[in-house]
């Protein structure tokens, strides 16, 4: 299984590849986007520490990606963009596969379609935002040119292996570590642009019902919602589901954390190859389950919680 790491700049670059990343991700902001800035975001990322800051950065990035024998993969993950704004992506995504880039994560099926046709020697990947939840969004999406999907975080992994099962000409991707959102990413309308870093789902807020009271669902989805104010989104963890994982055809582990510092990133890879490298000793599963709450709770501070577990149909308990 690929380990996927995000990057911001060429300074952490050497040391995510060095602790075991196979594959980098990360976005830039070309100066043309200025005049869109506030009414949309080109990547799903609004504050300046999650872009690396120059094309001649991100050249080196890539250059120095390669020379360790990995990937770089673009992020242009809005859920869609205008006919107004197809020039001028069309110009900077030119520009990118110039530089040298291998991959292009997206979620704008037109965008996809038109595209593949102008660079068909990269490879695309479908973005949560792509909401792709069952085989056939997914045929559907590689007939245009797809290639890779990233399963949304709400999918359980039976839903992923059967998922996967049916698309076998296609390469998934899964969640593993840090930003778990409470909502379903794909349909979510909440725009992430706070300069503190706080979304609008980590805000407390209350549901109520319109009407005759609640239906048992709604009051679960209340319960739920409230219960996320109690919680970190950034303790997101799915450490003892990767043996489930990689059990049902899952290629890479994608890791969370544009924007955030080095120091945190790195041991987010290194966390990833030491339980990979655990899940090939064929540990006991209880052992391994142990190894893998003790290691969330050093790697956080906090002991598991069903809020933050990636796979919580394997949640049975937070403490040790």
């Amino acid at each position: 299984m690929r380990i996927i790491s995000p990057v911001d700049n060429l300074q952490e670059t050497t040391m995510l590849l060095e602790a075991g990343a196979d594959e980098l991700y990360g976005g830039y902001l070309p100066a043309e986007w200025e005049d869109y800035r506030l009414a949309a975001s080109l990547n799903q990322r609004t504050f300046s520490a999650a872009q690396i800051d120059t094309e001649e950065e991100l050249k080196a990035i890539v250059d120095l990606t390669h020379s360790h024998g990995g990937t770089f993969a673009l992020t242009l993950n809005a859920p869609f963009y205008t006919d107004a704004q197809l020039p001028m992506l069309t110009e900077y995504i030119d520009r990118m596969v110039d530089l040298g880039i291998d991959s292009l994560i997206l979620a704008d099926v037109g965008v996809l379609r038109f595209l593949k046709k102008r660079h068909p020697v990269i490879e695309y990947h479908a973005s949560t935002l792509a909401h792709l939840t069952n085989a056939g969004s997914v045929r559907l999406m590689a007939d245009q040119g797809m290639q890779r999907v990233v399963l949304p975080r709400h999918l359980t992994v039976a839903d992923m292996a059967a998922v996967i099962q049916q698309v076998p000409d296609v390469l998934f991707d899964a969640f593993l570590l840090v930003g778990k959102c409470p909502n379903t990413e794909g349909l979510c309308t909440f725009h992430h642009s706070s300069p503190e870093k706080l979304w609008p789902c980590e805000i407390p807020y209350e549901i109520a019902p319109v009407g005759n009271g609640a239906s048992e669902g709604l009051q679960q989805a209340m319960k739920k919602q409230k219960s996320w104010s109690e919680t970190n989104r950034r303790h997101g963890c799915g450490l003892c589901a990767i043996p489930h994982l990689q059990k049902a055809g899952v290629h890479g582990l994608k890791l969370v954390g544009r924007g955030a510092p080095a120091v945190q990133k790195v041991r987010n890879v290194t966390l990833a190859k030491d339980f990979l490298l655990l899940v090939s000793e064929t540990l006991d599963p209880a052992e391994y389950r142990r190894k893998a709450m003790a290691a969330h709770k050093e790697r956080f501070g906090a002991a598991c919680h069903q809020n933050v577990c990636y796979y919580p149909e394997f949640f049975h308990g937070g403490e040790l």
